[in-house]
């Protein structure tokens, strides 16, 4: 029975700060979804005495092990060396594989290095993960004390990929059989101490759990219950409740982004969008068009930053700029109408901000940041005031807003 997990990930990269370890956080979660908790989770860079001390004391804590990273060519890619040696097994190499990185290699002109050979081998009585989308390679070995390592690359999206497709499917199928409900709030408008605040007052049972996630510039609450009839009875008036609690800062309930949710409107509405940015310097574009599908709906826009170029691309007007500024109602207006006539959209959002960390004024403070949607039912504008002081935060945050808004105005039209 798996019962409980450790994570094991290494590389100098996570251990110096340099690289942060989004794949622990991943699995954690797909795991919890499972009903497998993690006891623990396990850093070490590329030290051999290290990982070997962290083999131990993942075997010790879990019934699975799982781990990322230093499965590539390289001299600081010491995984499965380590791993035989702490398994007391030799290294074996796989001539399916190979032949198979071999040709890979030379179907796209990449010659053969004899450090690439590393990522052929693996540990005696070992099984192969595969790898579709790089070379990297993973195994699945009995550790002793019938538990179990598997270890995937260390790269986010394949890593993703491996533990989806063979890793997952394999816990499924031994994990104690238990109904797992789950919800999740995605939320605009609340700061994490807020959102505590607000469902402070549920009753939860021992069999449910909330769980938040500030992960700038979202917000994410879940609900998760495990067991039965009554429980699942439980699970659905909580979240009734949140759903009420939660109505005006929710947009959305499962895991999607703003960008999917603002896509998803405009193609049931079956209309355009067109984007005039200055301070988000692009951002929004980009978080629109990484939707797949998001040709069907975004015409296209214009990232004009300095005055001259709101006045070229967009129509602005040079006496608004001189009497309002740049980061101002009136300039928003006429960046989103001019958008809007140029690229023939049904539907334009513009902004203009002051993102910092330089610009700022009494009157006008770094973070102060204006919007405006325009189509031909309407023609409006927002102050946003973003209440943080880095600029990359400014920027995010400001992106995030505007999409909220975006998608509001679209559920009234």
């Amino acid at each position: 029975m798996i019962e409980q997990a450790v994570l094991l990930s290494t590389g100098d990269e996570l251990t110096s700060g340099r690289v942060v370890d989004s794949n622990s956080a991943y699995i954690a979660g797909r795991l919890y979804t499972l009903g497998v908790r993690v006891a623990a989770v396990l850093k070490v860079g590329d030290d051999k005495d290290k990982l070997l001390w962290a083999l131990g004391q993942a075997r010790e804590m879990g019934n699975i092990v799982i781990g990322t990273g230093g499965l590539g060519p390289t001299a600081d890619d010491l995984t499965t060396a380590i791993v035989a040696r702490f398994l007391g097994v030799e290294l074996v190499e796989d001539k399916h594989v190979l032949a198979d990185l071999k040709g890979r290699g030379e179907r796209h002109g990449i010659p053969w290095t004899s450090n690439a050979g590393k990522q052929t081998v693996f540990p005696a009585g070992a099984t192969i993960i595969p790898n579709p989308v790089g070379s990297a390679l993973g195994f699945n070995v009995e550790m002793g004390e019938g538990k179990r390592l598997f270890w995937l690359s260390g790269v986010p999206h394949e890593m993703a990929i491996m533990l989806n497709q063979t890793v997952l499917p394999w816990i499924v199928n031994r994990v104690v059989s238990e109904e797992i409900h789950e919800a999740v709030f995605k939320i605009h408008g609340l700061t994490e101490a807020q959102l505590d605040e607000l469902v402070k007052p549920l009753e939860l049972d021992r069999s449910t759990k909330l769980s938040f996630r500030a992960h700038f510039p979202d917000l994410t609450l879940r609900l998760t219950t495990i067991g039965g009839a009554l429980e699942r009875e439980h699970f659905v008036s909580l979240r009734e409740q949140i759903s009420a609690l939660l109505r005006d800062f929710t947009y959305a309930q499962s895991d999607v982004t703003l960008e999917e949710v603002v896509g998803a409107l405009l193609n049931q509405k079956r209309l355009t969008l067109a984007l005039a940015e200055s301070c988000t310097g692009g951002l929004i574009a980009h978080r629109i068009t990484r939707v797949p599908g998001s040709s069907a709906y975004f015409v296209g826009g214009s990232v004009s930053y300095s005055n001259q170029e709101k006045i070229r691309a967009l129509g602005v007007s040079p006496i608004t700029l001189e009497r309002y500024g740049a980061v101002s109602r009136e300039t928003a207006l006429e960046m989103s109408r001019g958008i809007l006539e140029r690229a023939g959209a049904d539907i334009a959002l513009s902004i203009t901000g002051i993102a910092g960390p330089s610009g700022g004024s009494p009157e006008k403070p770094v973070g102060t940041v204006w919007a405006s949607i325009a189509s031909s039912q309407r023609h409006d504008a927002k102050l946003l005031r973003l209440l943080v002081s880095e600029r990359e935060r400014i920027i995010q945050g400001t992106s995030q807003a505007a999409l909220n808004w975006l998608r509001q105005s679209l559920l009234e039209l």
